[in-house]
């Protein structure tokens, strides 16, 4: 592939400017096809030009092809002095240049820690073609999981533990999901809906941002296309921007069972489709409530949500709504947690009970880590131009501040580098859309001109970021978190091939990220003044002995603008409910009167809606909230919380900084939660770098991650299906008297078994293609096959296990399951022996044993 980039570059520049015409491009020759085809337009500078030639120079020595790319010499190409200044080696030659690559990686304390830096930068520049690209443990596929996506396979171990137990789940339950970038959370969402969809009803997916709705809707599309060919053109994603025709069709869609599957930000959830989604529930209809992101639920202080406790209080609702046997199954997923949002997950979503944990817990083993220290601005700039000049693209820029967002894109314009934009807090969602565009070089699932290599942003820009081939995340800052660092880290390299993460710091960072950590926090008086003397409207026209808040409430002494008087009152409904004092619950809709026109009852529904997004029901939870004293020393203990919460953020990532030990143990120490660990890993950071080479050599890891093995989520309540046949044992052995009777009865008593909750299958009896035609006919029930006899000895659940036909004794790990006291149906031939005792019949050893046929009947 090397050669051929090689050969594309010579040739778009032989053919500058017009147009080489060679075909499709991709990577960086299509990259650089756009900066040159933007240069007459004054889209690309010079170093836009040199830094993409660089890219593929360095990608074709590596892989072989050393030989120097002859560039003419023409006005708007870069002169020698600027190939130069980007780093490569440029030499006359006539009317061109000969340009070489030359390696470059950020500054190391010793000769030999920058020798290994330059290797690992030299695996970034390989990308998909570098040995140590991430490769997952492939597993067969469960029979659902071919059935509803047509993926003959799972990703990785954690994938299909989680794809189980997310599709075993019984109503009403909650379960948490910490699943690798790349493991591939959404088919593991999605099937287990599809599955409990599969006669209709609708499960909700919740995204923090509109961006990623629409980014989910395309990648539902995507996979559901594979067996549904209409998928492509069904709407899934209920955002703001859909005209009323539409909402109102995904609304009765939801209503009548026919949605299958909707996409929403937790604010549409609890206002726009809050009617729908409660009548859904009513009916049977709704089955799983999915939080993707869920790590974002736990954001206390000024950014927190209040519709993601609205969500928690609506789902109690839809708990009650629709009884114990058709209750939503609730789901959070990500690929980080810690054991703060852990706990506030299960605090806002697993009430009642407790919720079930899927661990699959890994660092990612594809950034090089390299941290940098300057004594001021001036020198920062310097490096990190070198680092944005010199490293691979794509790549993601990150700052502390929307300004600094600013100044740093005039800066780089300045220094020739044209192909960069900006993503920050005040960009609109316009601005944002044509910035993911023209970095990825994809609009709508449509092909488009790349415009820009390198995005500028800060925090603001992460959420909806699905671009995979990111090689480089720079900071030119210090984050305020390790999470946030860890977070943005994560944009790089999520193709599975290797990334690098550089890390620049000035003494004045810290400074800043103090004051980015440490939020404003409102004071107990301030609170007290806000919650008593005016955000009470009214008790609602509702059943429940609410109050319902006006979250726009200004003090008349006060006369800032709307936006911040809303954060204040978030704020402060945010620490009541973490301090036990309230509980949130979305607005309840009027009720109509009994003699109310057609006409006035519209009007009224229509303005309750119009004024709904600025209110919020509440129920006083502690009988002593209106009690002054009590409320500020309620407020003040929350404050201490959010206080310590936050020094510690900035003192690991003051920790991590320091470079004293490996990344890879302060950050997998950061997330790990109680009883769950994350598995360690490391391609490169500077204290690894400082005793040498890898163990294994150039191009390794210095820790490889374990691949998380996690258990399947043991569900309560699946009973045996045909416990009248065995009351006294949790065995049962069926058998057939021939071949005949075996060919006519056991299919359709498997059928019925899988029908009537039963999900594991197994035995040397039983093939894949057999598991897959039961779940053809199992309905909504998930057929777990058992393809090497491993869950026999793994699971707690029922299990059935089929013998061959002409088996003369019971495979041991049946009679190993029985003897244990572990359910399973153990299905044989009568002349079977048990395998312990030579000699003597299954059907004699076991204390419950009847022909097949009896079984059928029974169902």
């Amino acid at each position: 592939m090397s050669a051929d980039e090689w050969g594309q570059a010579r040739r778009l520049f032989e053919a500058w400017p017009a147009a080489a015409d060679q075909g499709a491009q991709a990577g960086t020759v299509r990259r650089l096809g756009d900066a040159l085809a933007g240069v007459s337009r004054g889209n690309s500078g010079w170093r836009d030009v040199v830094a993409l030639t660089h890219q593929i120079l360095l990608r074709a020595h590596a892989l072989g092809n050393a030989a120097p790319l002859p560039v003419p010499l023409r006005p708007g190409l870069p002169t020698r002095e600027q190939w130069q200044a980007g780093g490569l080696d440029a030499l006359f030659d006539h009317e061109r240049v000969l340009l070489r690559g030359v390696m470059w990686a950020p500054h190391e304390e010793s000769a030999a820690a920058a020798e290994v830096g330059l290797d690992q930068v030299s695996q970034a520049v390989l990308g998909t073609d570098s040995a140590i690209r991430r490769a997952l443990d492939n597993s067969p596929a469960d029979p659902f999981w071919e059935h509803m996506l047509d993926y003959d396979h799972y990703l990785s171990r954690g994938q299909q533990q989680a794809a189980r137990s997310l599709a075993m789940m019984p109503p009403g339950e909650t379960a948490i999901v910490c699943l690798p970038t790349g493991h591939g959370k959404t088919p593991v969402a999605l099937a287990a809906c599809m599955l409990s969809g599969a006669h209709g009803g609708v499960s909700v997916l919740v995204v923090p941002t509109v961006v990623l709705a629409i980014d989910m809707e395309r990648r539902i599309r995507s996979l559901l296309s594979r067996t549904d060919p209409n998928a492509a053109q069904r709407r899934y994603a209920y955002t703001g921007s859909l005209d009323a025709a539409a909402k109102r069709q995904i609304r009765d869609a939801i209503v009548s069972g026919r949605q299958g599957l909707v996409v929403a930000s937790p604010e549409a959830v609890t206002m726009g489709l809050q009617p729908a989604l409660l009548e859904a529930a009513k009916a049977g209809h709704l089955h799983y409530l999915v939080l993707d992101e869920a790590h974002l639920v736990e954001q206390w202080g000024n950014d927190f949500r209040t519709a993601f406790q609205s969500l928690a209080a609506q789902r109690r609702s839809w708990l009650g709504a629709a009884g114990q046997a058709r209750a939503p199954r609730t789901v959070a997923m990500s690929a980080t947690l810690t054991q703060q949002q852990v706990s506030t997950l299960e605090n806002l979503f697993a009430r009642p009970r407790k919720a079930k944990m899927v661990w699959a817990s890994e660092l990612r083993q594809e950034p090089a880590y390299f941290i940098d220290s300057f004594n001021g601005e001036p020198e920062r700039f310097e490096a990190v131009l070198e680092a944005v000049t010199r490293l691979p693209k794509p790549m993601a820029l990150y700052v502390a501040r929307r300004e600094d967002a600013k100044i740093w894109l005039q800066r780089l314009r300045e220094a020739g580098m044209h192909r960069v934009a900006t993503v920050h807090g005040d960009s609109t969602e316009e601005e944002r859309r044509a910035a993911l565009a023209g970095w990825s070089g994809r609009s709508d699932d449509a092909v488009v001109p790349t415009r820009f290599d390198v995005i500028v942003g800060t925090s603001a820009f992460g959420l909806g970021i699905d671009l995979s081939d990111v090689r480089t995340v720079i900071h030119a800052c210090l984050p305020e978190t390790v999470d946030r660092y860890y977070q943005e880290v994560g944009r790089g390299g999520r193709d599975g091939s290797p990334s690098l993460a550089y890390l620049a710091t000035t003494p004045g960072d810290l400074g800043i990220a103090q004051s980015l950590n440490r939020q404003n926090l409102i004071t107990a008086p301030t609170a007290w003044e806000r919650w008593w003397e005016g955000m009470f409207l009214q008790r609602p026209d509702s059943e429940r002995d609410l109050y319902r808040l006006n979250m726009t409430h200004r003090p008349a002494r006060l006369a800032e603008g709307y936006r911040r008087h809303r954060s204040w009152n978030e704020q402060i409904l945010n620490f009541m409910v973490r301090a036990g004092l309230i509980e949130i619950f979305p607005p309840a809709p009027p009720r109509r009167a009994p003699d109310e026109t057609d006409p006035t009852w519209e009007r009224r529904l229509m303005a309750f809606y119009d004024q709904a997004p600025d209110l919020v029901d509440v129920d006083l939870r502690d009988g002593q909230t209106n009690n002054p004293s009590y409320f500020a020393d309620a407020i003040n203990r929350v404050r201490r919380d959010v206080r310590t919460a936050q020094n510690n953020a900035l003192a690991r990532m003051e920790q991590l900084i320091r470079r004293q030990r490996c990344l890879a143990d302060d950050l997998a120490e950061y997330y790990t939660v109680s009883g769950y660990f994350t598995m360690p890993a490391c391609r490169g950071c500077p204290s690894c770098r400082r005793r040498g080479w890898p163990p294994a050599g150039p191009g390794t890891l210095y820790r490889a991650p374990l691949s998380p093995d996690p258990d399947i989520a043991e569900w309560t309540g699946r009973g045996a299906p045909l416990a009248a046949l065995h009351p006294y044992n949790p065995s049962l052995c069926l058998y057939w008297r021939s071949g005949e009777e075996r060919r006519g009865e056991l299919m359709p008593l498997l059928v019925r078994l899988a029908r009537a909750g039963v999900s594991y299958f197994g035995g040397p009896g039983l093939d894949a293609a057999h598991a897959l035609a039961i779940q053809r006919e199992a309905g909504s029930n998930a057929v777990v096959f058992d393809h090497d006899g491993c869950l026999a000895y793994e699971v707690g659940g029922l299990m059935v296990w089929v013998e061959k036909e002409d088996a003369t004794v019971v495979d041991a790990r049946a009679w190993t399951r029985m003897a244990d006291g572990d359910a399973l149906y153990l299905l044989h031939p009568e002349k079977a022996e048990s395998g312990t005792e030579p000699g003597r019949l299954v059907m004699n050893a076991h204390a419950t044993a009847l022909p097949l046929v009896h079984a059928r009947k029974e169902l």
